[in-house]
């Protein structure tokens, strides 16, 4: 009887029958669940050469649910390293689970979501990430809550990681978790305790199909921000995004001072496009990195001219004064982490970490507003 109402039930026995090919990709009808039934699990999780990461995050998942009524599509870019390997060693290994591979050609996220959402079976979606690990219960507490609290929307904290075993690689991840690094972004800032609340994003949110199938899915124009972007329409749809700490993912973050400029400043010129979209989404945060970038900018220019003799001398005084203040912000944040770490060689790349981190973000947001995406 369940497996005549359960449209999971049995995939691991067809695809061991020759009935099914676990990792062509391809694309299943959404089911019809019977009332009373535990909803059905889709985690869509878009990857490109994570051969180091995605086994890991694979078998965090595979207890988190009822197997019957589970699957994992992986959208994988074409990946040029063992990713693909992985994924189907963890499906050998997991024969009671679904696990599926769908293709993402053009290799941009939020095209690699809406494929994979496309495809999934289930009523509900956990949108995963192939460098991120989950906590134990994250999939049936985010699925819980998104019953029991009537919200769109449900996520949980990051956990920030080094990427690397290096002191810079430290240093990031204890930058971007930081108010002075990162603002008031609760889900990179929530630490465990307190009942779930309304915040304006989570990274990995949970919802259920129909909500993406409403809003038109990710915005494939946006190769960036595409979480904060269908966050924020469904709060402009009447929507709530809810944070709960009962759960949060383990974030690895960029192991270099090179690829953190890199990707932040990317981070900043795709937020340029989408508040240009959707103005009323502006937050303080986002606009206090931009400002630092153009008041940077400008008293460095009449400094020079100062320095040049075309204005008074007394006009490099703004720039001792933009970059005093900043040091002296950056400096005093890195002292605070670096005590509570008990590593004085911390503070220095502090500071040196703090500065590439807002002079990308916001450098990428100013050269972002004139482009068309």
């Amino acid at each position: 009887m369940l497996a005549d109402r359960d449209p999971f039930v049995g995939m691991g026995a067809r695809r061991a029958a020759g009935e099914e090919t676990a990792l062509a990709p391809q694309s299943v009808p959404v089911p019809q669940v019977s009332p009373g039934d535990d909803p059905t699990v889709s985690v869509v999780i878009p990857c490109f050469n994570e051969e180091g990461f995605i086994g890991k995050v694979l078998e965090n998942l595979a207890p988190q649910y009822d197997a019957g009524r589970f699957e994992i599509v992986v959208v994988d870019g074409r990946s040029e390293d063992a990713t693909r390997a992985r994924v189907a060693e963890f499906a050998a290994r997991h024969p009671a689970l679904s696990v599926r591979l769908v293709d993402n050609p053009a290799r941009h996220i939020p095209a690699a979501l809406n494929l994979g959402i496309a495809a999934a079976r289930g009523e509900i979606v956990v949108r995963m990430d192939a460098h991120s690990v989950p906590s134990p219960t994250y999939v049936r507490r985010c699925v819980e809550l998104l019953g029991e609290a009537g919200a769109a929307v449900v996520g949980m904290p990051w956990r920030i990681r080094p990427g690397a075993q290096t002191l810079i690689a430290r240093a990031i991840s204890l930058a971007v978790a930081h108010p002075f690094g990162v603002g008031d972004a609760q889900y990179r800032l929530a630490t465990g305790g307190g009942p779930p609340r309304a915040v304006d994003t989570v990274p990995f949110g949970v919802f259920r199909k129909e909500l993406w199938r409403r809003l038109g899915g990710f915005d494939e124009r946006l190769l960036a921000n595409e979480d904060y972007d269908f966050n924020y329409r469904v709060r402009a749809a009447g929507g709530t995004v809810l944070l709960d700490t009962a759960a949060y993912c383990d974030y690895f973050a960029r192991p270099t001072a090179g690829a953190l400029a890199r990707q932040y400043f990317r981070y900043g010129r795709w937020k340029a496009q989408m508040l240009k979209r959707n103005p009323r989404s502006v937050r303080w945060r986002q606009l206090v990195a931009p400002a630092f970038v153009a008041s940077l900018a400008v008293a460095a220019a009449l400094a020079v001219a100062a320095a040049v003799n075309l204005l008074t001398p007394l006009a490099a005084l703004p720039l001792a004064l933009v970059a005093g203040t900043y040091a002296l912000a950056a400096g005093a944040s890195a002292l605070q982490i670096s005590a509570r770490g008990r590593d004085p060689r911390l503070a220095p790349a502090l500071v040196a970490i703090f500065f590439i981190l807002h002079a990308a973000w916001g450098g990428g947001f100013l050269l972002g507003l004139p482009r068309r995406s």
